[in-house]
């Protein structure tokens, strides 16, 4: 047994490293449902130079996203809050495929943010999944969809998610 827990059989590799941490980024989104029945998103991207607060609101019966805001609580850089009225241009864009592309032009590049592109495309990628199975009758984020067989669910969102990862690749 002491030939076990001796640290020569031990191989460097398998080893904890002695660590510090030195950062953390922390990125939180809910998701809500209004009374008039769209869909909330209130997300944070929070680290030790920031605090970004965005809000989408989105119809899941058009998938468009009708209202947009952001706030820099907490910033780096005095001009930095300048950039938060860059969420209100992503008032009308749909959530359907080819939005990385209209936000990344939208709201990140030179004249953008980073972070909050970052943000909102997290944000965008809740709302999709959110609204998986809405065209079917299932409502936001329904327990009804998600207790369905496997099979079931793939054949249902397969259209939606062609080859967004390896159970959808054709």
């Amino acid at each position: 047994m002491e030939e076990l827990i001796n640290n020569e059989n031990i191989s460097r590799l398998d080893r904890i490293p002695v660590k510090r941490l030195v950062s953390k980024r922390d990125i939180g989104i809910e998701a809500f449902e209004l009374e008039n029945g769209h869909l909330m998103l209130e997300a944070t991207f929070l680290d030790p130079y920031h605090l970004i607060r965005l809000n989408i609101h989105i119809d899941p019966h058009t998938k468009a996203i009708t209202n947009a805001k952001s706030e820099f609580a907490s910033h780096p850089h005095s001009i930095c809050p300048l950039v938060a009225v860059k969420a209100k241009l992503l008032i009308g864009l749909k959530i359907e495929r080819g939005i990385t592309k209209m936000v990344s032009q939208r709201i990140g590049g030179s004249d953008g943010c980073i972070h909050l592109r970052e943000l909102t495309l997290e944000t965008i990628n809740f709302a999709a999944t959110t609204l998986i199975g809405f065209d079917e009758g299932f409502g936001l984020m329904s327990r009804d969809f998600n207790i369905l067989a496997e099979e079931k669910k793939i054949d249902i969102s397969k259209h939606l998610l062609k080859n967004s990862c390896f159970v959808f690749k054709e």
